[in-house]
């Protein structure tokens, strides 16, 4: 089984939501790019001095189908 594109991206929404990312007023999470959510969730941990962990949704999906 693998992930695609809108399950990623409602995992690094979850993920900025979880960690307290604020955006602008006119900023609008839904409409970026999955890249630029990725890259969101990255700064945004390491502003918060968070180790950063690559995600591997893949693996993760794996372990729960056995």
């Amino acid at each position: 089984m693998s992930i695609n594109t809108d399950q990623r991206k409602q995992f690094l929404l979850k993920e900025l939501k979880r960690i307290g990312y604020k955006p602008n007023e006119n900023e609008s999470l839904t409409d970026k790019s999955l890249y630029d959510l990725e890259m969101l969730v990255i700064t945004a941990k390491c502003e918060r001095g968070n180790d950063i962990e690559t995600y591997n949704a893949r693996m993760e999906i794996e372990e729960e189908a056995e």
